[in-house]
């Protein structure tokens, strides 16, 4: 029975991350080639990219000394209705981690969770685009160098006999961080994702969250076990900048004391 639970959750995440890319690459039209602002880290430098990438689009702000008000809106939207979950069940690079970490043989390397790193990439993300009046941190962004570099060569071959450094420094940001993804789950998720921050931050108060029936946990630690992301305390399931709400836990518990609530205030 909960091996059946096990796949059911599972493949549902599967379907919704594949419709996700399909739905992110339907910029092939040119009429849905919208440039909206998207939930979740995906490169508007992809030929096919239907949606802009929001901390792209709020670094070309501060170039040109608008501010991003937008933007900044439709992510705070973003952020109390789904929190982080889009994180876990919608972005195309979190997938490929996750495709990394199946293929992954023996245990995961246990990395002390560190919070605050990705919001140091946040902050000198948009100082960077300030000060250098660049968007530097798109030039780093493996994310980026998969569903942006990458494809646009492979689209565009002419270009490749005039390659410069940037498109080898996205080939090694992408390399060091698929690397580093093999030792620890999601790394990219849990340390440099500047969008992650931003998301994370409305855990606390978003709709679609994940709950704890202290009544029923068993204190077991079966949850924390199977966190992708690290999480150390039981009590940060579903509220830590950390969690994904991908619903490991909640398959992992079989004293069913988590489960995905909608928390909507009258």
């Amino acid at each position: 029975m909960v091996r059946a639970i096990v796949l059911r959750l599972r493949d549902k995440r599967r379907v919704f991350q594949i419709i996700s890319l399909a739905i992110s690459n339907l910029g092939f039209i040119r009429i849905l080639k919208t440039g909206f602002v998207c939930p979740f880290l995906y490169c508007h430098g992809c030929p096919f990219a239907a949606f802009g990438c929001p901390i792209g689009i709020i670094q070309t702000f501060i170039i040109y000394g608008r501010p991003p008000l937008f933007t900044i809106g439709l992510l705070g939207v973003y952020g109390t209705i789904f929190g982080r979950a889009l994180c876990g069940w919608a972005c195309p690079f979190g997938a490929l981690q996750d495709l990394i970490s199946h293929f992954r043989h023996g245990r995961n390397h246990k990395a002390r969770p560190v919070w605050y790193t990705k919001f140091i990439v946040l902050i000198l993300s948009f100082a960077a685009a300030w000060y250098f009046l660049d968007t530097a941190f798109c030039k780093l962004c493996p994310s980026g160098s998969l569903f942006g570099a990458i494809i646009f060569h492979i689209i565009n071959p002419a270009y490749i006999s005039a390659l410069s450094s940037y498109f080898y420094i996205h080939i090694f940001t992408l390399a060091l961080t698929i690397l580093l993804g093999a030792l620890i789950s999601r790394f990219w998720c849990r340390y440099l994702c500047p969008l992650g921050a931003i998301s994370g931050m409305f855990n606390r108060i978003s709709i679609i969250s994940i709950n704890l029936d202290p009544e029923r946990c068993l204190r077991c630690n079966d949850c924390l076990e199977s966190c992708v992301m690290g999480i150390s305390r039981v009590e940060d399931i579903g509220r830590s900048t950390d969690c994904i709400l991908c619903g490991r836990c909640i398959v992992s518990c079989g004293s069913k004391a988590l489960k995905y609530t909608l928390n909507i205030r009258g």
